[in-house]
């Protein structure tokens, strides 16, 4: 039984082979249907058609070999009718299946466009906070608003300094004589502009004859704020600054550079004197502000006035200045404890009050004042109530080993600070403070302090511009 099986699978092996060969001579499709007989009592019999030809095949069990049968006409068959979609009544299947037929199929549809998210940039300060000023300089840098190619081949920095709109001023006013000056601007890494005109309005850097959009110009102020002497902050181009009125807000670190008011009196007879042996802790003598806005107006505050204990902590203050007067007369009540503070203002001298441990220094019209050197210069350490305020030559100096700084909305907590301080600590910051002081103690020295700076900018690029 088994081996009649085997051959009769041959055989339907054979049948199919036979219909390729048919369909690949008249290129008609294979029919629908294939019957598969069985002949009772005889040879078994199959039978199937195959495009215009019906064929027969008897196979003997005997062994004898199979006969074959096909008669062919020229009419093709007609074209099997489109199959039917069966659902197989199995629950899960069923369900899939009614539910892929119940839904559809989705259009196709464009995708939506692509919404490019565009942020404004507006720029913020805080409310109430001169100091806070809108970011208007341009967002420049050494690497990309400096030419390096004009300081190549030079054994120390060389400076073309223009007398338009003003010749060299304060520390500046010698730089002629010095090792880095030059009369040939086409030998000069860097132009030094002075913007500090007697009158109120100078003219604007772009005139002078080798502005270049301001490549490799410094331009260099002491004004009280940059608005009164300078031009409108982004016109500036490739332009830094050398000013004394720098915020953190407006200042491009590595390229502009904060410098300081050279101050009115050394009083270098006191730095031989140890921190605790000093007749006071901390002092402070000079003008209050009255208004309601300004920088220094929080001089008028009793948290500053609060500081003064009238004993090894002075805070002496006076109202006399004559726009001080005029704002009185608009408001009176900007005069409040002017009276009681003129008294204690009489009661001390300058000198008497430099020989403290520690000096205040609040910002007055601008953060920066004389009285920043001379606190120094007499071996006192700062202490400055400022906002926002970048130091002078913060490259080369670490102000914060030296000098103490409180926010101006942080000024109640001066004296508990400074009463607070160990004794070593102290000792470590005047000693820091008497160190850095050596780089401001006149005009020669502060100039070589600028140019120092200046060379710290490049950070080594240029061999021969040594900082250290």
């Amino acid at each position: 039984m088994a081996k009649q099986g085997q051959s009769f699978l041959l055989l339907t092996l054979l049948c199919l082979a036979i219909a390729l060969c048919i369909y690949s001579i008249h290129n008609s499709p294979i029919s629908c249907t294939q019957i598969v007989k069985a002949a009772i009592g005889g040879p078994p019999l199959i039978t199937f058609s195959a495009g215009p030809c019906n064929c027969s095949v008897d196979y003997f069990p005997s062994g004898d070999k199979p006969s074959v049968n096909c008669n062919c006409s020229s009419i093709a068959p007609p074209v099997c009718p489109p199959a039917e979609v069966i659902v197989v009544e199995k629950e899960p299947i069923k369900e899939i299946v009614r539910e892929m037929v119940k839904e559809p199929c989705p259009e196709k549809k464009d995708p939506p466009p692509v919404i490019q998210n565009v942020v404004k940039y507006e720029p913020w300060w805080a409310e109430g906070k001169v100091w806070h000023y809108p970011v208007q300089f341009p967002r420049c840098s050494m690497d990309a608003c400096f030419n390096y190619s004009r300081c190549d081949n030079m054994d120390d920095l060389l400076i073309y300094s223009y007398d338009l709109p003003n010749p060299p001023v304060r520390y500046f006013s010698r730089i002629n004589e010095t090792k880095w000056h030059t009369n040939d601007p086409d030998k000069a890494c860097l132009f030094f502009v002075y913007l500090d005109t007697e009158g109120p309005w100078p003219p604007h850097p772009r005139e002078l004859p080798h502005w270049n959009n301001g490549l490799n110009h410094v331009l260099i102020t002491f004004a009280d704020k940059w608005s009164q002497k300078g031009p409108p902050q982004d016109s500036i181009g490739n332009a830094s600054v050398l000013i004394s009125d720098i915020h953190e807000t407006i200042y491009r670190p590595g390229f502009d550079i904060g410098i300081t008011l050279p101050g009115n009196f050394h009083i270098k007879e006191l730095q031989i004197v140890k921190p605790f042996d000093r007749k006071y802790l901390l002092t402070f003598r000079g003008l209050r502000y009255l208004g309601h806005d300004g920088e220094g107006v929080f001089r008028s505050h009793d948290s500053f006035r609060a500081i003064h204990n009238g004993k090894d902590i002075i805070v002496a203050t006076s109202c006399k200045h004559f726009i001080n007067d005029l704002n009185r007369q608009k408001d009176p009540a900007l005069g409040a404890h002017c009276d009681e503070d003129e008294a204690i203002y009489a009661n001390y001298t300058f000198g008497d009050l430099m020989n403290s441990t520690f000096g205040l220094v609040p910002a007055g019209v601008s953060p920066n004042s004389y009285r920043f050197v001379e606190v120094l210069s007499a071996g006192a350490i700062p202490v400055l109530i400022a906002d926002n305020y970048v130091k002078p030559f913060d490259t080369l100096f670490e102000w914060h080993r030296c000098i103490l700084q409180f926010p101006s909305t942080e000024m109640h907590r001066v004296a508990s600070a400074v009463q607070g301080m160990k004794r070593e600590e102290v000792e470590k910051r005047q000693q820091i403070c008497l160190d850095i002081y050596r780089s401001f103690r006149n005009n020669d020295v502060l100039l070589e302090t600028v140019v120092r700076s200046l060379k710290a900018r490049f950070m080594g690029v240029f061999p021969n511009f040594s900082v250290i």
